[in-house]
């Protein structure tokens, strides 16, 4: 079973991180060897402003209202062309006890990222500063609400003109969860937006036209204008110079069909679960590099449905048991599709799926036993593999026991609910079955396509299931 969505945690911030700058006040950052240093003004002016933001988090958290403040100190004055800071930067708000203990799970540390954009409006000209900030490691206390704070340093920025430079605040981005997550797991990000009729402005900076060079000194020249952006985007009417143009290089490539060999390893019973061949379909490879190819995001995304399977085991070690076994999505009553995400770095896949065990057709030594038509496990199994895979050849990913990180040493049943149609079964089956430490793996290979004019001339084809295809439509 390969993967869905979560993947760096461990680079929580850095998923925040990632985040273009768009905006007139990113394109000067730090100055350069010999350039005039950051222009604080005539001292600085902190300022605090909360305002109240809806945040969509997902099940089982839901939406949220928080309660978001803005910390920073403000320079007195700017100069056109010299290069300021705005300097103390942190947003905080608490989120609630119960929203941060389903986030934990198992942890005992939160921590994330979050970005957010400061507009800025000088006279008719309106631009954006987008900011990324980081959550440290924060433990749950005793009681009450989590308190959370986010800071990061902003690179210095030069407006072009005099005038009164005007900043509001907008909701923050959040990506928030357990601490000790791999490097390049992805967290879902939740978009804020702020609840309507509140004030935004956060405060103004003077903007001071710079004064002329001494009489006898040589005027610095000016720098030459970069060429037009090949998308024909102009410059931004808030900038000295024009920022560097964007040369990432972002790949979004549809991958043909993965066929899934999948085996699962029950540690209660010792029963193993040979799943039939399935399919991973609508798969994508999205990849962004810098212009020297270095990665800086790539996932493997797709869709994946398995058939039920007969597995028989013995029971409390001697009572012979067989059982109709599907891996459902967390959504199985719309949808058979399992969604499929992980990241791919290094040639290592990184997989996460959400995925529902539903029991049938249960008989105990050969007598049928009803478990009712809805009896499945009471959350989706968190399944996290890892392991070597190309997207033009395939690979082999799984749990391992031995893996220094806990999220990749195996998967937890959880416990049964809605088991029996004439008894409650689903105790009975909670303790035949569910606990920690199962097994996984999943080998995944390229179905390839023939181009062959005479179809005679094609290799065989390992069959995948007609009905994986169908519900993939």
């Amino acid at each position: 079973m390969p993967a869905r969505r979560t993947a760096t945690r461990g680079a929580l911030a850095l998923a925040c991180a990632v985040s273009v700058v768009t905006g007139a006040f990113t394109g000067t950052g730090s100055a350069a060897p010999g350039a005039p240093a950051p222009d604080a003004g005539a001292g600085g002016r902190d300022i605090t402003k909360t305002i109240t933001a809806s945040c969509p988090f997902a099940d089982p958290v839901g939406p949220l209202k928080l309660d978001v403040t803005t910390a920073a100190t403000l320079p007195a004055s700017m100069t056109t062309g010299r290069p300021a800071t705005i300097d103390g930067l942190a947003v905080s708000f608490s989120l609630p006890r119960a929203a941060a203990q389903q986030l934990l799970g198992a942890g005992s540390t939160l921590e994330g990222g979050l970005t957010f954009q400061l507009l800025l409006e000088q006279g008719k000209v309106k631009d954006t500063l987008a900011v990324p900030l980081t959550i440290a490691a924060t433990p749950l206390p005793a009681e009450g609400d989590v308190p959370l704070v986010a800071k990061g340093k902003l690179a210095a920025f030069s407006p072009s003109a005099a005038g009164v430079l005007r900043i509001r605040l907008s909701a923050p981005k959040l990506a928030i969860g357990p601490t000790g997550a791999p490097a390049n797991q992805s967290a879902e990000q939740v978009a804020c937006t702020p609840d309507a009729g509140q004030d935004l402005s956060f405060g103004s900076v003077a903007v001071l036209a710079a004064t002329a060079p001494p009489a006898g000194k040589p005027t610095p020249q000016k720098k030459a204008t970069p060429a037009p952006r090949p998308n024909g985007s102009q410059k931004h009417s808030l900038l000295d110079d024009e920022p560097p143009p964007d040369d990432n290089v972002t790949l979004v490539l549809p991958l043909q069909p993965n066929q899934i060999d999948n085996t699962a390893t029950i540690t209660k019973t010792g029963s193993v679960i040979h799943s039939a061949p399935a399919a991973l379909v609508n798969g994508v490879w999205f990849r962004i590099t810098d212009v020297n190819g270095f990665p800086l995001r790539s996932e493997i995304t797709g869709e994946v449905g398995f058939t039920p399977v007969t597995v028989s085991y013995l029971g409390y070690g001697f009572l012979p048991i067989s059982a109709t076994v599907e891996f459902l999505p967390a959504d199985y009553r719309t949808g058979k599709m399992i969604h499929s995400f992980g990241t791919l770095f290094d040639g290592i896949l990184r997989n996460h799926l959400d995925v529902v065990s539903r029991l049938s057709d249960v008989k105990v030594n050969g007598v049928p036993l009803d478990a009712g038509p809805d009896c499945v496990s009471a959350t989706p199994m968190s399944i996290d593999m890892i392991g070597e895979y190309d997207p033009f050849l395939g690979g082999l990913i799984g749990t391992d026991p031995d893996n220094p990180d806990p999220k990749f040493r195996g998967f937890t049943l959880p416990p049964f609910k809605n088991c029996g149609a004439a008894e409650k079964l689903s105790s009975l089956f909670t303790g035949q079955n569910s606990g920690p430490g199962n097994q996984a793996s999943a080998r995944l290979s390229l179905i390839q396509l023939c181009m062959e004019t005479d179809h005679r001339n094609c290799p065989p084809v390992v069959p995948v299931p007609a009905e994986v295809f169908r519900q993939s439509r």
